[in-house]
């Protein structure tokens, strides 16, 4: 029988499959199912309104988001994916996340010419603006943003491997952009 948490992440599981999909016989789908976990365990992922649920929802994209521009950073990876196709599995209502993305960066919207453009900005909004308070649970979670930054670098390859336990802390400008990613929350600047 499983729990709730279980369940929560089984509906999430085959959209996740989709969004953490960088690396061939990489480790990240594993880390995206503990993050949500996470996510879970700190009340983050449900809700009983139409807009918990969505916002909810979308913490998976921001987490993805996450991810991907970690990706980039520590090893010039960039799947830049639109986070329409990101959420495209998910049941993001349309109203909701007007709603979440109107408490967002009002500037997002301005060069939106069209639906699919406005949807994208709204999108945007709303997982830039969830990025601190997963940062915090992930924080809490792991110990500090270090452990975050390991747990992240090992999602690449099998921590038993020779060559990630040399590379993870090496004085580099990737690695240190990566560290410093991760220190400010989840955001570059």
């Amino acid at each position: 029988m499983t729990n709730a948490r279980e369940r929560s992440w089984e509906e999430m599981e085959l959209a996740a499959a989709k969004m953490f999909s960088v690396w061939v016989g990489g480790f990240e789908l594993e880390w995206a199912k503990e993050a949500w976990g996470h996510l879970y365990a700190a009340g983050l992922v449900g809700g009983e309104t139409i807009l918990e649920a969505t916002a909810g929802r979308l913490r998976l994209v921001t987490l993805a988001r996450i991810y991907q521009e970690f990706c980039g950073l520590a090893w010039d990876e960039h799947p830049e994916t639109p986070l329409d196709y990101l959420a495209e599995n998910l049941e993001i209502d349309p109203l909701a996340l007007g709603i979440l993305a109107a408490a967002g960066q009002a500037d997002k919207f301005d060069d939106a010419m069209n639906e699919y453009e406005l949807r994208e900005a709204a999108l945007s909004a709303v997982t830039d603006g969830q990025r601190s308070e997963i940062f915090q649970c992930l924080k809490a979670a792991y110990g500090n943003d270090v452990q975050i930054y390991t747990r992240l670098w090992h999602t690449r390859c099998a921590v038993a491997e020779k060559d990630s336990q040399d590379e993870e802390f090496a004085v580099t400008s990737a690695n240190g952009a990566a560290l410093d990613y991760v220190i400010h929350g989840f955001h570059k600047d």
